[in-house]
């Protein structure tokens, strides 16, 4: 389940081409530290994203 702030920045995120979105959440994984809760919600929108991409 999403917490508001990644809502808001996946709704934020929408505004960006695909590669760019894709890009910007590889950058902020990398920013939150392993098994952080927020590094795995940026993670499933991370896949959500590539899986998107894949399917057009």
């Amino acid at each position: 389940m999403k917490n508001a702030a990644v809502a808001c920045m996946a709704g934020r995120l929408k505004r960006l081409p695909r590669r760019h979105r894709i890009a910007h959440l590889r950058a902020l994984i990398g920013l939150r530290p392993e098994g952080c809760v927020r590094r795995n919600e940026l993670s499933e929108l991370l896949h959500e994203e590539i899986a998107d991409a894949s399917n057009e």
